[in-house]
Formats: structure tokens, C-alpha cells, sequence
């Protein structure tokens, strides 16, 4: 193949990559809705979730190209008069209200592959817990989720709206027969458990020295 063949057929790829990434954008979709949240304090607020959505390849398969969520949400809410928002892959199941009249977001902390951008290392239960600074926009978490959380019911559908559902309003109704499915399937997510653990997550080196010793005395 000569030098211009060759200039000519990355020129041409570089095109075909260019109108496929066009392609690929002019198909994301942007859903929004509403959710009814009934707290652990006897309150209820509703709350505003948006989850973009884009041309992807499958999980395994990067050639079955489908359209399918980001999983990078963002969540809005006001409680007490003060406004709250979180951006970011934590998949939220529920917000719960501390006893400094806080609120904080919990999830499971595998889901969505947060642990492993955020270096979440092993812990018991493994879910993560997000709270808010004084401005409400920015999330932080400690090493574990606090006690008072242990044994809360989820408040916040799991099962999420896909394009041609947006802008709809869910009670809470709504959200447990949505859910339904996973709340049998997925005990762990219906409910805070105190006990929850999981294979495959970050393990800090102390611990897996320890873990090395442990074993070898056995």
C-alpha cells in the first residue's frame, strides 16, 4: 500500500469514527421524574431524579450497541426549607433524615461501580453513606454508614424509568410495585443490612496482609 493509500484510509476511518460518535450522541435521551419519598422521621417530601441516557455497548459485548442509562444521576430536593443536589453514580435506594436533622443518601455501595471510582474499600455492611456540606451540593462519606441507618426500608425506586417515561410523578404506591421484583430478589437493597457483605471489593493492604496471616495459621 503506497503513502497515499495509506493517509487516505486513515482519513477515511478517522471519519467513519467521527460520524459514528455524531450518530451516537444525536441518540441520547435525557429522562426525568418525580418521586414521592416517605422518611424515616414521618415526613414526606417529593424529590426530582434525572438519569441521562446514551448509545452503549453492552456489558461483555461492546458491539451490542443498544440505548441504556449512564447511571450518572442527579437528584434534587428540598427538606426543611433548605435545597439539596447530588450528581453522581452512587445508585441512591434511600435518603434518610440524621438525627442533627441532616439528610443523608445511602446505597449500595457495588452498585453502579462507585466503590471502585471512589476506592471504597471493604467494609460491613458495604453500602455507602453521602452527606451534604452546608451548601447541600457537595457529598462526602465516612469509612462506614452510622448505625441509626441499620434496618431502614428503601425509599427511592430502584426500577428506573426508561425514554417515554419521563416526567412523571410516583407515589409511594408506585415505587413498591415497581420494585417489587427486586425487593424479593435483592434483599439487601429493600432493607439496610447491618451484616451485608459482598466478594470482589477493595481490600486495603493491612487488611489483606492480615487476612494472608489468618489463613496460614489455619
Amino acid at each position: 500500500m503506497s503513502l497515499a493509500q495509506r493517509i487516505l484510509e486513515f482519513y477515511a476511518r478517522a471519519f467513519a469514527l467521527g460520524a459514528m460518535a455524531v450518530v451516537l450522541s444525536a441518540c441520547s435521551r435525557t429522562v426525568t421524574w418525580e418521586e414521592e419519598v416517605p422518611l424515616n422521621t414521618g415526613e414526606t417530601i417529593w424529590i426530582e431524579r434525572t438519569m441521562p441516557w446514551a448509545m452503549r455497548g453492552g456489558l461483555g459485548n461492546p458491539f451490542d450497541i443498544a440505548l441504556r442509562p449512564t447511571r450518572e444521576q442527579t437528584i434534587r430536593f428540598k427538606y426543611r426549607g433548605k435545597e439539596y443536589r447530588y450528581t453522581g453514580r452512587a445508585h441512591v435506594h434511600w435518603i434518610a433524615i440524621a438525627p442533627s436533622q441532616v439528610p443523608s443518601l445511602v446505597a449500595p455501595a457495588g452498585d453502579f461501580g462507585w466503590y471502585s471510582r471512589h476506592y471504597y474499600y471493604c467494609v460491613v455492611p458495604y453500602y455507602v453513606q453521602l452527606i451534604p456540606d452546608t451548601t447541600g451540593q457537595h457529598w462526602t462519606w465516612p469509612e462506614k454508614i452510622e448505625p441509626w441507618l441499620y434496618n431502614l426500608p428503601a425509599n427511592v425506586m430502584t426500577s428506573l424509568p426508561v425514554p417515554g417515561e419521563g416526567g412523571k410523578r410516583y407515589t409511594r404506591a408506585d415505587r413498591d410495585q415497581r420494585d417489587l421484583a427486586y425487593r424479593i430478589k435483592v434483599p439487601e437493597g429493600a432493607r439496610i443490612d447491618p451484616l451485608y457483605k459482598v466478594d470482589g471489593c477493595l481490600i486495603r493492604m493491612e487488611d489483606f496482609l492480615k487476612r494472608g496471616n489468618n489463613r496460614s495459621d489455619k
